[in-house]
C-alpha cells in the first residue's frame, strides 16, 4: 500500500501558509519568541504531514486483510454509512472498498 495515496492537500496547503506567516514574521523582525514558537508549529505540522499518510495506509492494509478474511465493517463517506461485506457484494480496488459505483477508502472504515 502506498502511503502517497493518503496525503490530505489541505494539510499540505496549511503547511505552506504557516512557513509562509514564519518567513513573514521573520522578515519583518518580530519577537525571536514568536519566531521560536511557529517555527516548532510548523515541525509538528510537517511530522504530522507525514506520520497521518503512513497510519492510513497501514489502517486500510489491516483492513483489507480482515475484510478478506470475511469481517464487516462499518464506512463512512461524507454523511453517509455503508455496511461493507463480502456476502454485500463489496470488493477491493487498491486501497478501496468497491461496490458498483460507489468507492470508500478502506481507512475509513471500523470493524463490527
Amino acid at each position: 500500500m502506498n502511503p502517497l495515496e493518503f496525503i490530505d492537500m489541505r494539510l499540505i496547503i496549511s503547511s505552506v501558509l504557516l512557513l509562509l506567516a514564519s518567513l513573514v514574521a521573520i522578515i519583518g523582525g518580530r519577537k525571536s519568541d514568536v519566531n521560536f514558537f511557529m517555527s516548532w508549529i510548523f515541525v509538528l505540522v510537517i511530522i504530522f504531514n507525514i506520520a497521518n499518510p503512513i497510519y492510513s495506509a497501514s489502517c486500510a492494509e489491516e483492513n483489507i486483510k480482515e475484510f478478506s478474511q470475511g469481517s464487516i465493517f462499518t464506512c463512512k463517506n461524507s454523511s453517509n454509512e455503508y455496511r461493507v461485506s463480502k456476502k454485500d457484494g463489496w470488493e477491493v480496488d487498491k486501497s478501496y472498498f468497491v461496490k458498483e459505483s460507489l468507492m470508500i477508502r478502506a481507512d475509513m472504515c471500523e470493524r463490527e
